[in-house]
Formats: structure tokens, sequence, C-alpha cells
């Protein structure tokens, strides 16, 4: 065992640059599968922790549960933290806020929020509030004061004193959820809901099971459960399915990259092993000085890739932030993963087993003898095929030795071919996934109707007549720093329609799963046995020019002339345009634009619609679920353009499925002597401060009940920070992944021309000029990079074709094309790449004697 070890380490000192090239490789694909599994390590964790904030930290609740059955939820089994409300009452409408006021104990409160000011209730009608929803009632945030509501199915109003103020609740105060808390005794109430948070190693499905059974829960009407929560606290931890692969595919392509670089290291000590057989030793000796040098060398590099990597991810999460692609940006918690590691070890000691076994075969086919005497490549010299030939006859004799010299060791060339290609291939691949990513957030941003910076969105379904109003909008204009103020007023109407106008019958099928139910047809129709067609769900929309002047960039077909809508019934039709997105499921349908989808309803430019909306006050439930029997005011308009995109929607009611009916603001208000507005999108102008014009504009939604403002900023902020850490995420691989086959391709050209130094010796013997050496050492290293170059455009475009189809570009409304600046960037490094990659030998044979040259047996 000594001697064998002090053979191998002379092998890996006597070829140094070749250990050293394979201890790179193991360093870089171990570095990498560490970075990249430690980042997906922590992007669990981070998901976590976003979900935290977005939902709560509590795994499950149990409502209406009394003093015994929370007796028996405390007794359950991996409990980490419990928190109690109860429920008291809630604001009556017509209030500033609809707030729900709970008792509450401390440690609900203190779940995911924190007392900024003051302390919690104990007297009663004591109630801790969030800032947020003083600012919504016009109110500061200090202590003392007194807030009085009517409340809901109560004769007399009633005042509470605000002795604590506690930090704005993520989770609550992004939906709009209004609450406000009152101390909690326990010996007073009998009605209770219990929050729970189990211990993250723990059964949390199990637990949560035994304790609606012991309990004798409802667990239809009683039990809730955090599924999200559940499922990121059982996958916290586990070894993903990306930390697999990668593990997987980097191994195997380092294990690429280091087979070629040892053997082209054995090959130059074949005649050692030779002497080694034929003195005696056995085979298996000969595999293990192999497997031993492979594995002293995987000793040294392991370690200092797993450092690396693990550095390399930290670092990443201080420059780019959060891996994970949704919630907020903030630096993924530094997590080591474990399993992470144990998997590189294993994978890379796994590849040098393979490799050492592979190595072994190809030295056994060749005898002692043969490789004493280091013949064995006598017959890998073979006659060039017709095409090679072909085109030798038309180029100089030097060019023509390179051409032949490049194909005559084609396992040398594919492995060249392959390092030279997968660094282009990756770089398109990544390049090409990418080009969407701006068009599929302005696609999100489109089906949020995310318009502009900030977006005030009134509830306007229960009282149309509620809204902001032209005074409203004034004072939203006279902000400093606002640039332009569009505005909508949305009612939520029907439409009469024949069953000859629609053309997209399935269309109205699929969304039946989505329908309600009643007298309600396919979920957005309903019968109108009458007329014998049907009303379809839609919306009367009454937009002010700046917004009519967005639609626009939407329109089919027609023109939007504003003026004559302000004076005539002129109206723009929103149609959706269906398409199926998944052929797999043929009932599955989707909104988008024109470019890809077809129109569900048979409506053109020069037609008449008409539009219906019941007269006087409606229940908002029944007539959604078309169980109403209303009398209407009936609305016929001219068709004067065709959108495909609405612009401007509250997201309810029917929807981005409707077929609305858009006109100028001065015509809805004429007709419908609606004076107010359910949206107003307001856009900044450059450099101003959006944060206190956020301040601002709160205040003016707060005099509307039920009015909310959204910075739309910071999101979209956010969302180019998520995409400029996914560029840096995939590029970072792409560069490491390019980096290894840098080895390999210098590797193989090296040895390919290293092992020709015996007869560019003879060439330069026989009269060849330093100039043609080098125009055709040149032309060598030209022919790699253009060969390579071709391998890489051919794929690419292959590939792109697919991902193309398989991403879903067209939906997005992206045209397939080809950048051609990003091909033509990438022959130019293979080229590059090429010519460093010969010059490095060919100035080690160049600066050789000639005689000595002639003798190098290689």
């Amino acid at each position: 065992m000594k001697n064998d070890l002090e053979i191998v380490f002379k092998y890996i000192k006597s070829y140094k640059s070749r250990s050293l090239a394979i201890v790179l490789s193991v360093v870089l694909a171990s570095a990498l599968i560490v970075g990249v599994g430690t980042l997906s390590r922590s992007a669990q964790q981070a998901d976590l922790d976003r979900l935290k904030r977005e939902t709560g930290k509590y795994h499950a609740y149990f409502k209406d549960i009394n003093k015994d059955q929370l007796k028996t939820v405390k007794n359950g089994r991996d409990i980490k933290d419990l928190g109690i409300t109860s429920y008291y009452a809630s604001s009556d409408v017509g209030e500033k806020l609809p707030i729900n006021i709970l008792y509450s104990d401390k440690n609900y409160l203190n779940s995911d929020t924190e007392l900024l000011k003051g302390r919690f209730p104990k007297g009663n009608n004591e109630v801790v509030v969030e800032e947020w929803i003083l600012n919504s009632m016009g109110l500061e945030p200090k202590l003392n004061q007194e807030i009085t509501f009517k409340l809901y199915n109560k004769e007399k109003p009633e005042t509470f004193k605000v002795v604590g103020i506690l930090k704005d609740r993520y989770k609550d105060k992004s939906v709009g959820r209004c609450e406000m808390f009152l101390g909690l005794d326990e010996n007073k109430l009998n009605n209770f809901t219990a929050h729970v948070e189990f211990n993250e190693n723990s059964d949390i499905s199990k637990n949560i099971s035994n304790i609606i059974k012991e309990a004798k829960i409802d667990k239809e009407k009683q039990a809730g459960i955090n599924s999200m929560l559940v499922d990121s606290a059982r996958n916290n931890g586990r070894l993903d399915s990306e930390s697999k692969n990668t593990s997987i595919v980097l191994s195997l392509f380092a294990g690429l990259v280091i087979y070629s670089i040892y053997t082209t290291s054995i090959y130059q000590r074949i005649r050692e092993y030779g002497v080694l057989r034929a003195i005696g030793a056995t085979n298996l000796k000969v595999f293990l000085l192999m497997l031993y040098e492979l594995l002293i060398l995987s000793v040294v590099s392991i370690p200092i890739g797993i450092i690396l990597g693990i550095g390399g991810a930290q670092l990443f999460n201080k420059f780019a932030g959060n891996i994970e692609f949704e919630g907020p940006v903030k630096e993924t918690p530094f997590v080591i993963p474990t399993q992470v590691i144990l998997l590189s070890i294993v994978c890379i000691l796994l590849v040098m087993f393979v490799i050492s076994i592979l190595t072994y075969i190809k030295i056994r086919r060749i005898s002692p003898i043969e490789a004493i005497r280091r013949n064995f490549n006598k017959d890998k010299i073979k006659r060039s095929n017709f095409i090679i030939s072909r085109l030798s006859k038309n180029i100089s004799p030097t060019k023509n030795i390179s051409l032949k010299n490049i194909f005559r060791n084609k396992k040398a060339f594919i492995m060249i071919m392959f390092s030279m290609s997968i660094g282009g291939i990756m770089i398109i691949k990544t390049d090409y996934s990418l080009t969407g990513s701006k068009e599929r957030n302005e696609n999100n941003y489109k089906k949020l109707y995310w318009q502009g910076d900030f977006m005030l969105s009134v509830n306007g379904s229960i009282d149309e007549e509620n809204g902001l109003k032209d005074e409203d909008v004034k004072d939203i204009k006279n902000i400093n720093g606002i640039d332009k103020v569009q505005t909508a007023k949305i009612l939520n109407s029907r439409m009469p329609i024949k069953k000859d106008d629609i053309l997209n019958m399935k269309f109205y099928e699929s969304q039946s799963k989505g329908g309600y139910v009643g007298k309600v047809l396919n979920g957005l129709l309903i019968e109108d046995k009458e007329n014998n067609g049907y009303l379809l769900k839609q919306k009367l929309k009454g937009y002010n020019d700046e917004m009519l002047d967005e639609l626009n960039n939407h329109i089919v077909s027609g023109e939007i002339n504003k003026e004559k809508m302000k004076k005539e019934n002129l109206a723009v039709v929103y149609i959706p345009h269906a398409y199926e997105p998944y052929k797999d499921y043929k009932d599955y349908y989707d909104v988008g634009d024109s470019t890809y989808g077809k129109p569900i309803v048979d409506i053109k430019v020069g037609d008449t619609v008409k539009v219906k909306y019941p007269k006087g006050k409606i229940d908002t439930q029944k007539y959604w679920q078309g169980k109403d029997n209303y009398e209407y005011d009936e609305y016929e308009f001219k068709v004067g353009a065709i959108v495909d995109y609405p612009y401007a929607d509250d997201s309810m009611y029917s929807g981005e499925n409707g077929v609305d009916v858009i006109i100028s603001d001065n015509q809805f208000k004429n007709i419908t002597n609606l004076d107010n507005y359910d949206l107003v999108y307001a856009t900044i102008k450059d450099g101003a401060d959006h944060e206190s014009i956020n301040k601002q504009l709160g205040k003016i939604g707060s005099k509307v009940p039920g009015t909310t403002t959204i910075d739309m900023i910071k999101d979209k902020e956010d969302d180019a920070k998520m995409n400029e850490k996914f560029l840096i995420y995939n590029y970072g691989i792409v560069a490491v992944l390019f980096v290894i086959s840098m080895f390999n391709i210098i590797n193989n050209v090296s040895y390919n021309l290293t092992s020709r130094t015996s007869e560019f010796g003879m060439l330069r013997a026989v009269g060849i000029s330093d100039k043609d050496f080098k125009n055709m050492i040149v032309y060598e290293g030209i022919l790699y990079g253009l060969f390579s170059s071709a391998i890489v455009i051919v794929l690419g475009i292959l590939l792109q074709i697919r991902m193309y189809k398989r991403l879903g570009f067209e939906i997005i409304g992206i045209e397939f094309a080809i950048d051609y600046k990003l091909y033509l960037l990438i022959i130019a490094v293979n080229i590059v790449i090429g010519l460093l990659a010969t010059y490095l030998p060919a100035r080690k044979i160049k600066e050789t004697n000639i005689v000595d040259a002639i003798n190098i047996i290689e």
C-alpha cells in the first residue's frame, strides 16, 4: 500500500498540469453542486419565512370551540405556540371601515406583529390597533384616543380606547382585512378560535388530525389548515429534485472533462504501466493505482469546492437576494445543506470510480509490449472521408494537413466539439428562456390590471353610487409629483346576445366549473327564453381621455374617436380572444390577445350592441347568480372599435371573460347619472417621492368607504430585482460550466497538437517557414471555432424552436426570433478559444529544437 501511494504521488508530481486541471475541474463541479444546493436549501427556508409573513405562522386554526375543546387543543402533541381569539363584533355597513373587533391573547398578537407604542388591553373596551388602519380612518397613530363605531346588529354605538399601536401585519394589510383587538379573558368566554403552530420537524398533518379527533371538532366547519405552510414546512430541509438533477448532470459533465484529461495523462505514462505489467503487476494493482490517484486528487479538491460553493452561495445571497422568485425580495437565510454536500461527495467519488474502470479497460486492451514501445496509436490514423478529401483539394498543403489532422482522432474531435459547443448552447438556452421574462411580467401586470404606478380601487359592487368623486381626482392631480391620472367607472351589467353570435360555446362551457348556481348557464350565460338567446354577464365602463388613449395599443379593428364618443353613443367593445393553452385538456380555455386567440362572439365594427342594468337597488348575490327578477334600463351603442384587452378592471363579476362595452366617461355620466369612479390609476414623474405620494393618496382614498390604495412601484421594482438575480443565477451556472469545458478544450487541443510534435519537427526540417507553421496552427484553431459554431447554430435554433412551443412564448405575444448578435458573439468567442487553445502548445512546439522535436514520441 505504501509503495503504491509513493508511485501515485510520483505520477501526480510528474504531471502537475494534468493533476491541477483535474483538481480544478473537481473543485468547480463540487462548488457548483454545493452552491446550487445551498441556494435551493436556503430558498426552502426563505419560502417558509415568506409564507409565514404572507399567511401567518400558524399551521391550523380551530374555530367556534368551547372551553373543553380548547383544553384538548392545548394538550395536543408537538405544539410550539398557540394563540387564542374570540369574535366580539363588526362595524355596521356605512362606517368608515369594515372592521372586525376580536378578543385576543398576547400570543396571537405577538405571532406576526409587535407592540410599537403603549400596552396590551386589560380593561373594558380597551383596544390595540395597527397603524395602517388608523391611517385609513384619517387618524394619527396616537395613544388614548377614542374611536366610536356603530356595530352590526347592535342598537347603540360603542366607544373604544386605543391603548396600544401595533406594527402593520402584512398578511392582513395586503388583502385589506381590518381588525382591532380587545383583551381576552378565557374565564368570561366560551367560544374561541385556537390558532396552532406545531414544531416543524413533527408530523404536522397527523397532529392536526389527532386534535380534530380527540376534541371532536367538525373538520369541515370548524377546522382550517394552512396547507401551503404545512407543505413548505414538510419540504423544508429535504433534498429537492433540482439539487439532485444538478448534482447528477454536473457530476457527469465534470466526469467527461476529468476522463478526457486523465486518459491523456495515462497515455503519456503508458510505457510505465507497460513496464509494471511486464514485471508482474496484476491488473488489480494497475486499477488501484489509478483509483488511488483520482481519490487523492478528489480528497484535496472536494473540500475546497464545498467551501467555495457555500461561500459563493452566500455572496449570491448578499448581492442578488432571495433565489425564490415570488414574494418580497430579501436576503436568503444562510443554510448549510448537509444532504447536498453528502450528495456531491458521493457523486464525485462515484464518477472517479467509473473513470478508473473505463481508463483501466482502455489500458488493458494494450499489451505490455505495445505499451512499452508506445506504438498503440499506429492504427489510429485512417483515411479521410470523401467530404474531407474533396475539401482538401481546394486549399494549401499546410491547411490540408491541419484539416486532416483535426479528424485523425475522431474521439478527441468529438470531445473538443462537445466542450466548445456546450457553453454556447447553454448561453443560448439561458438567454432565450429569459427572453420572455419582461413580457411575462407585463402579462402578469395585465392580468392584475396593474397600470401606472398607483391604483386606487373602490369596491362598488355593493353600492354603485359609492366611489371617488371629481374633487378627489382633482386632489390626486394636484399632488406634487403626479404626472398622469386615469379614471374608470365600472357597472356590472348584462348583454342580450343571440345564440348564433356566440362563436365559441366551448369557452363558456369551460367556465362552468367556476360558475354560479341557479339559472346561470355555464357560469357566464343566463338563459333568455323570451328572446331565444342569452344574457351575457359583462360590464359597462366609462373611461376618461387618458385611459381611452391606452386602448389604442390594443385595437383589433376600427378606431377610437374620443370626440365622437363624448357626443354619441359610440363604444369600444372588448372581446376576449380565447385559446386552448394545453392540448391535453380540450375543455380548458384561457383568454389572451388577438395575435393567437380567436374571438368568442361575433361582433364587428359598425354593429349595434345593447347593455342592460337593473333599476334601483339590487341584491348583489342574487343578481350575480341570476336569481333576480328586476326591471332594467337598456343602453344601446354603436361599435366604433374592437379591442382585445380592456386595460382597466376590478377582476370581479365577469372578470376578463365578459364582452365589455367601453364608453367615454362623459357619456357614462349622462346615461347612468353616476358621477364617481371605481378605479383610478396614477403615474408619477421621474424622481418623485413615491412614499410621500402613497401617503397622500391613502388619505384621499380614506374619505371613501371601501377604498384601497396600492403602491405598484415597489412591487415592480421587486420584480426587476428578481429578474436580475434570476439572470445572475442562470448565467453564473453557465459561466462555471463554460470554465469547466475550457479545461477540456485546452487539454484536448493541446494533446492533439503535442502528440504531433515529431511531425511538426519533420515539416520544419524540410523547410516550412515559421510563418507557414504559424498559419497552419492558426487555421487549425479557426477550424475548431467554426466547426463548434456550426454545431451551436444548428442545435441552438432547434432548441429555440422546441422552447418556443414548450414555454408558450406565443401565448404571451412573443414572435419567434433568432438573436443574430448573440450567435455572432458565440462564433467569435469560439474562434478566439480555438486560437488560444492552439497558441499555447504551438508556442511550446516552436521553441523546441527541430532534432529534439523529431525524436519526441507522444
